[in-house]
Order: structure tokens, then sequence, then C-alpha cells
């Protein structure tokens, strides 16, 4: 495609073309100049049916109203012969300018984008002196004439967190794209020859006809015992997800799907620029590009504060937007705690706070949140709630929404710097993977305190460190149940020896681009290509943008990854301790009480509330014989476990929460969808 427009086509008059606002959102119209860079944290959606020839508005409100909570601020639909766009907008800066879907009367390409382009000045820049001339000053604009102008070619150049979907009007085909990491989710699916579906939830492709809620069993089993879907598909069937780092293109011939981004060859060029360079200026230079990266996430036009827990990472955030800030500008940190937690965090919170000066606001959850969110952030999710915290994820957001926009907080810094305590047990030897498999039992309930891990946690090291082969010991590590476990309580899933063979492909793909490295980075790039997108970075976007909030993880820079990735193991780990060249960073920054915390997690105290305040919605769900446990599960076999409990004999907890949102999101949301599907085909 060419770098500037051919033929001037007059769309607005084009009986083919249609721009109209949705859901009470004003008209379209794009001023001369407007101010700012219009990052924009939103919700995008669309779909392209080559076999009726012109989508319908009104799906496309539908599929919009979908992903209101996404973008309350504004939103829009433009329509042009196959192809329909909608977009929901949460405006960070340029709070009136660059409305979505963009399209322009000079240009080939029509785009709807959820992100932040960081290095868009410099595009613009580049675009401009080779004669293309814009009418916004927006990153929106630069993402546009850059598609417009190579394709898929100038993906990899974009410094950015986003999904997108363009359209090529003159060659009638569809672009979708994900970032690198996988910060912002992107789905799709192919309901019928000729129609491709995307939107940036789940949700909002079950607005379209052809996309009916059907359950994929396998992606079930999955989410049962990892709490994630890690193979690209998700619960529903026919529907995947991008891959972070890829692109999709669309026209009448069918589907291609290609690359822009590879860990592997990343952490290659970050390994040769840091050739015959030593520790001490590896760490200056880990810290410049730190810095760097919190420096570029402050850019808003609306209040920016942090999400603070107190431990390393999420304070290393706030002591660099301190240094970064003017000494009169206020930060704003939120953090969260539990209701009779005697290990909770917001102490240590309070010290990083107190030491900076922000202005603080810790936020106590109690079981109560628990009963009244479950089911509506389940919705918010289109699957079951993976991790306990992510209610008070959710109960955090939707307080420090009152203030602020936008909160930076420390997601993916364990996975680059090697911060989890499976990273110091990459590679057991045999004779020790051998005697694991004998005495893990035992050993679980006497060497707890030794790995720094409670018992459910050592279990599944040990479970892990015994693997007969590399695939087997990383699926272990992400399992909240052993296969036999899953199979005795949902006997009616139809397990079988492959029933986790999409997983095990997924990242035997990633150990595959990797076969020169060591077992800690393969553990980290396997962690790259599931546990980080499937997991974590999805609780973050969905518990967030539920309340409307931005999140911004500093950590997952483009060029920090690669090279915290590619540093040599001496400085992940020493003495057993991840994230060294993290710790190094603090010293000068952080209190000693903060900078030498081993790591505790987020822990939710489950098993104090499953036989307390929780106990009534715990067996209500899950002895009623409705719902999932109605159709797959040994109600027997669950009573058992919910008895065992009970009486204190074990801590089922975090079993029990599997189970208790599994049946949550598939009676009160799942189940729902369905019903209301059949009620309006009738």
């Amino acid at each position: 495609m060419s770098g500037n427009a051919t033929i001037p086509r007059a769309r607005p008059n084009d009986p083919r073309s249609e721009h109209v606002a949705a859901i009470d959102a004003p008209a379209i119209r794009y001023p001369p100049r407007c101010c700012g860079a219009c990052q924009l944290m939103c919700g995008i959606a669309g779909y392209v049916d080559f076999s009726t020839g012109e989508p319908d508005r009104k799906v496309l409100t539908a599929m919009t109203k979908a992903l209101g909570r996404r973008g309350p601020d504004a939103s829009g639909v433009w329509i042009e012969g196959a192809c329909g766009l909608a977009h929901t907008r949460l405006s960070i800066i340029d709070v009136v300018g660059s409305p979505q879907p963009m399209a322009f009367p000079d240009s080939d390409v029509a785009i709807v984008y959820n992100g932040e382009l960081y290095n868009y000045r410099e595009l613009r820049a580049e675009f401009e002196a080779a004669g293309e001339r814009f009418q916004t000053n927006g990153d929106t604009e630069v993402i546009l004439r850059g598609v417009a102008r190579e394709w898929t070619g100038v993906l990899p150049r974009f410094d950015a967190m986003f999904a997108l979907g363009a359209w090529d009007r003159k060659g009638e085909r569809l672009l979708l794209a994900r970032d690198a990491v996988g910060e912002k989710p992107l789905f799709y699916a192919t309901p019928s020859p000729g129609v491709l579906v995307f939107g940036s939830e789940l949700k909002a492709l079950l607005e379209h006809p052809l996309v009916k809620p059907d359950l994929d069993e396998d992606a079930l089993r999955q989410a049962l015992r990892f709490r994630a879907v890690y193979s690209n598909e998700c619960l529903q069937r026919g529907v995947r997800q991008l891959e972070p780092g890829a692109w999709l293109e669309f026209d009448r011939q069918g589907v291609r799907t290609g690359r822009f981004y590879m860990l592997a060859a990343e952490v290659t060029q970050a390994r040769r620029q840091a050739q015959g360079i030593d520790d001490e200026e590896l760490i200056r230079r880990g810290r410049d590009l730190f810095m760097d990266s919190v420096r570029q996430r402050l850019v808003a036009d609306v209040p920016v504060g942090a999400f603070l827990s107190g431990g390393l990472d999420s304070s290393l955030i706030v002591a660099a937007m301190r240094e970064l800030r003017a000494p009169h500008d206020q930060i704003q940190t939120f953090s969260v705690g539990f209701a009779g937690d005697p290990h909770s965090e917001l102490k240590y919170a309070e010290t990083v706070a107190n030491a900076f000066g922000t202005l603080h606001r810790p936020i106590v959850v109690g079981p109560d949140a628990y009963i009244r969110r479950l089911a509506e952030l389940s919705a918010c999710r289109d699957g079951p709630v993976s991790q306990p915290a992510d209610v008070a994820i959710a109960e955090m957001s939707r307080v420090a929404k009152e203030t602020v926009k936008v909160a930076l907080s420390g997601e993916g810094a364990d996975e680059i710097f090697a911060g989890y305590p499976k990273h110091a047990y990459a590679d057991p030897p045999w004779a020790i993977r051998k005697a694991l498999t004998i005495l893990q039992p035992a050993l679980a309930a006497k060497l707890t305190g030794l790995l720094g891990l409670d018992r459910r946690r050592a279990l599944v090291a040990f479970r892990a460190m015994a693997g007969p082969n590399e695939v087997d010991r990383l699926v272990q590590w992400f399992s909240y149940f052993d296969r036999d476990g899953l199979r005795s309580l949902f006997p009616g899933l139809g397990w079988s020896d492959g029933d986790l063979q999409r997983t095990v492909e997924t990242q035997s793909a990633a150990l595959a681009t990797v076969t020169d490295e060591g077992p800690l980075f393969r553990m980290q790039a396997v962690d790259f290509a599931t546990w980080l997108p499937g997991n974590m970075l999805e609780r973050g976007d969905r518990m967030t943008m539920a309340e409307g909030l931005e999140v911004r993880p500093p950590f997952l820079d483009k060029e920090l990854a690669a090279f915290g990735l590619a540093l040599p193991d001496r400085l992940k780990i020493r003495g057993g301790v991840g994230k060294w060249i993290v710790r190094q960073w603090a010293k000068d920054l952080l209190p000693p009480a903060i900078t030498n915390r081993a790591k505790w997690g987020f822990r939710v105290p489950l098993a104090e509330w499953f036989r307390g305040p929780l106990r009534d919605m715990l067996y209500g769900y899950l002895t009623s014989g409705e719902g999932l446990i109605g159709c797959y599960g040994d109600k027997v076999a669950i009573a058992e476990l919910l008895r065992s409990h009970d009486s204190g004999e074990i801590d089922a907890s975090e079993s029990l929460w599997t189970l208790l949102t599994a049946e949550v999101w598939y009676r009160d949301v799942f189940l729902v969808s369905r019903r209301q599907r059949e009620l309006t085909a009738a």
C-alpha cells in the first residue's frame, strides 16, 4: 500500500459507507488539529461478512455495549462494504480528540485500536518527512498511517501495548494484531465461511448471531487444572485468542497468520549488545531502561497512580515515580489487604508510602466483597475468577478509579527477572527427582519452611521437580490439581491420556524456539508464552477494566524485557533468591526492610473464610447438584472434599476455590448467556 493516498474518495456521500455514533455518543468528527497524544484504553470489536456484503449496525452496537465498562467515555460504529468496526473509549490523553473508529477520505485504511504507542512521535516525524499529512496529533492516526504504508511490516516498529483491527478499504482485507507480550486482549472467530468476528472480550463476539454459546470441554479441563487456558483457545468453542506478537489477515480467500515478534530473536539481539560488558555496567543499563519505562508510562492528561503492595516490584515503581516527578507533585498509591489476615502486607505498603510521601489509600477487603462480586467479575472475565486475589484487585481498582484513571503496577518483574521460588529449582538433578517421587508427602510436611512455600505450593514443587521430563515438570508447576485428583472430582469430563495435549503443545512450541538455552531461561520462555499472557495479564486487564481503570506495567517494556531475559543466570538468582539485579537497583531507592524482603505473594485467608463467612455460599454452589457439578461432577467426592476442609483435617481452600469459581461462572454466566440466546432465537 502506498505511503500517500492515491485517489481521494468522498466516502461520507457513499451509500455503502456510514460512520455513526453508538450508545448516545456524539457524531464522530475530526478536528483539523487536536491536542496531546490521544492514547486510549478502550474496547474494540467488529466483523467482516463477505457472505451478505454488509454488517448489521444493530449487531455492532450490541457488541459495543457489551464492552461498555472498558470505555465509559465515548463509543462509535463505522460500516463500509463488508466491514463493520466498533469502539468504546476510556480517554487518557487528548480527552476530546481523535475519536474512533478512525477513517479519513485520503486513506485506504480504517482502524480501531486499544492501547498506547510510546514511540508515536518518532514514527510521526518519519511519516511526515515521507509526505504524510496528519489531521490529528494522536497516536491512533500514527498507527493508521503506518499500517496504510507498510501493512504488517510496521508492526515490529511499534513500541506499544495494543490490540488493533484495520480494514484495507481498497483491497478488502482485515488485519488483526496484538502486542508483543499480550498486555491487551484480542479474540476472534470464523463461525461461517466468509465471516470473521473479533473483539477485546469474548462477550462482544457472543453478540454476533453466528457465535453461539458452546462449551469447549478441553478448555474446561485446562481451566480446572491450571485456572487458565494456555493454548490460545478459550472456554467458548470456536473462539481463539490471537497470540501475543502475532497478526492475522482475513480476506475472501480466508485466514492467514504470522508473527512480528519472536522472543528468542529479541533476547539473542540483547545478548549481542551486552557482550563484553561487566556486571556493574549491566546493572546501570538495566536501571536506566527501567526508569525510562516508568517515565513513558507516566505520560497522561489525567491523574496517574500506582498499585503498592509493599513488595519489591511495586515499591521500586513508586520510588521511580518520586524521582521522575517534580517534588511538589502528589503521587497517589493504593494497597489492599484482607480483614482478619495476620499476614497482611498493608504495613509494608505504608512504610513505602511514608518514605516517599504519597497520598496513600489502604483498602481492606472482607468476605462480603467475594459474596457480592464473584458472579459479576466472572462475567467481566468471561470465565472463572481464577485467583482469589482477583476480587481484591477489582475492589482496589474501584477505589482507585475515584481519583485516578491510570495505575502503574508490577506485573512481569517475576517472569523477566526470575522472581518466583520455582526459578531456583529449574533443573533438579535426576537423583533428587527420584527421591522426591517417593518422599514428596513427608517432605511437604517438613521442608516447606526451607523452600519458603506453604504446604500446597510445596507439594506442587515436589511434583514438578519429580517430573520425568522437562515438559511434564513445567506443566506441574502450573497445576492446582494433579490429574487423578481432578478425574475423581469430575469423571464426566471424559479424561484421557491426551487431555492436556493442547497445553503441552503450547509449552513444547515455546521450548522449541530456545533449544540452545539453559533450563532457567527455558522455564522463563514458557512463562512468557503461557502464564504471563494467559493468567497474569488477562486478570490484570479484566479486573481493572471492569472498573474503567487502565493499568500500565513498566517491567513489560519490550526493550527492558529482552534485556532482563538475556541476562546471565548469576544476575537473576543468587543464593537461591531471585530478581538479584532488581534488588541492586533498589538499594539506593528503597528502605532495606523492603529491598531484602522475601517474596510472600498475595494470599487471601480462604481457609478461614470457607469455614466461616463464605461457608454458606460455598456449600450452596457445590452441593446443589446443579450446573457444572450436576453435569460432570461426582457429588460424593466433592462432598467429602468439603467435609475434610470443614473439619480441619486438611486445607483444601485452593481446590475449593477452583470448584466454586468454575461453578459460579458456569451457572451464573455461561448458562444465563445460553438461555438468553435461546429465548432470543425463539
